[in-house]
Order: C-alpha cells, then structure tokens, then sequence
C-alpha cells in the first residue's frame, strides 16, 4: 500500500487563500456546502482531514480544481492547474504590461534559479 504523507495545514492554507482571493468568509463558504464554520477553521488550520465530498463541494464553491489544492501530495504532481491563474493575471493587459509581466516572471526564474542552492523549500 503507497503511504502518503498529506500535509493538511498546507492544503487548508490553499484552501484559506483562494476563499481570500474571492474576498469570501468561512462563513459564507460553510453556508454553501453545509459544514459549520468551526469545521471550515478547522479545515484551513489543518485540525481537521478534509473528505473528498468536502474538498470537491469547496473546490466547486471556489471555482477552483483539486489539483490546485492538492498538487504537492503526490510526488508526480505538476502545478498546471497555474494555467487559470496565469491567465487570471494576464486577464485586461495590455501589450506594455504583458511584457513587462513577462520580464518580471523571466528575472525572477532566473534569480531563483541562480540561488537555488541557498532557498529552502
């Protein structure tokens, strides 16, 4: 049997940003898929293991994918599900801001990987 070591406070911390990123409260986000608020805290402090009918109730209520949430439990995961916030951030630029965005993005690649060796993860 493959044992995997899930990381609940990081997923609830994911969970926590997107809800943040839609500027809605643990209040609001439990009304809409039934749990109780104190069970949503304790989702997003990683007290609680989340359910799959809870994390596929939340991702659907926070417009989000599971891979989003998720992407780190697996070592094969690969972060694609940054496509949609890629293109969130892209989203009403014009040509001189997308290339500036782009400039930054490809300094800060090559910044990390330069120092790779000194960034801990």
């Amino acid at each position: 049997m493959i044992e995997l070591d899930i990381d609940y406070k990081r997923i609830g911390a994911r969970i926590r940003s997107a809800r943040k990123e839609l500027s809605m409260t643990q209040s609001k986000l439990a009304e809409s898929i039934g749990l109780s608020v104190n069970h949503i805290s304790h989702i997003e402090t990683g007290a609680s293991p989340l359910s799959l009918p809870a994390l596929l109730a939340i991702c659907q209520v926070l417009g989000c994918t599971a891979d989003r949430l998720l992407y780190d439990i697996l070592p094969q995961s690969n972060p694609f599900y940054l496509n949609a916030d890629i293109a969130k951030c892209f989203q009403n630029v014009d040509r001189v801001e997308c290339y500036v965005m782009l400039s930054v993005a490809n300094a800060a690649k090559e910044a990390i990987r330069f120092n790779s060796d000194r960034i801990e993860l």
